[in-house]
């Protein structure tokens, strides 16, 4: 493995010299509350996945709650918004590299097939329920269905990967996960 990778991140100009100022920064709950708003508990319920995950592979920091995201390409890693690209030097043990699609289809609070055929079955099983396959993010924000929510649950925990090494995602679309943004890794 290699002890470093170079990424890229994409994010508010203020925070290049809160980065600058304070050594480092990292994310809090209420960032993630205040940037979704109405739907945030909808994104909180992904990124707790998430964070349970991460924290497998690289210990959570002081005064970190949720991780920034990177891409080891410039394009990759923009957000369509404004903001700056800021390349980094990171170590590579602080970070971990995932699929883009992957982590979509968990922000969408799907059902992470592990084939097209799981994928038909869970589909199927909805279908009998009177449940509209597309409408899948009512499972787990809503009271009901506790028994679907832990197939959705457990299909994440299942399938989702985690890597060190991008090269062990299989995706083109790959992105990579920090606790915190550090001014000596800025390049």
């Amino acid at each position: 493995m290699r002890d470093t990778y170079e990424l890229w991140t994409h994010q508010k100009p203020e925070l290049k010299d809160l980065i600058l100022n304070q050594g480092r920064i990292t994310v809090k709950r209420k960032y993630i509350k205040d940037k979704y708003g109405e739907q945030a508990d909808i994104f909180l319920t992904a990124y707790n996945f998430f964070v349970q995950k991460f924290r497998e592979y690289v210990s959570c920091p002081g005064g970190a709650e949720y991780p920034f995201w990177a891409a080891t390409d410039r394009e990759a890693a923009s957000t369509g918004t404004e903001g700056v690209f800021l390349r980094l030097e990171v170590p590579a043990d602080q970070t971990v590299f995932f699929s883009a699609i992957q982590w979509n289809q968990i922000l969408n609070l799907e059902y992470l097939a592990d084939s097209p055929e799981d994928k038909k079955h869970f589909n199927k099983k909805l279908d009998s329920m009177g449940l509209n396959p597309e409408a899948k993010s009512e499972i787990l924000i809503t009271p009901h269905y506790p028994l679907l929510k832990a197939e959705i649950k457990k299909s994440w925990h299942d399938n989702f990967k985690l890597a060190r090494n991008p090269e062990r995602i299989e995706d083109n679309n790959v992105k990579a996960a920090l606790w915190e943004l550090k001014s000596n890794w800025l390049i």
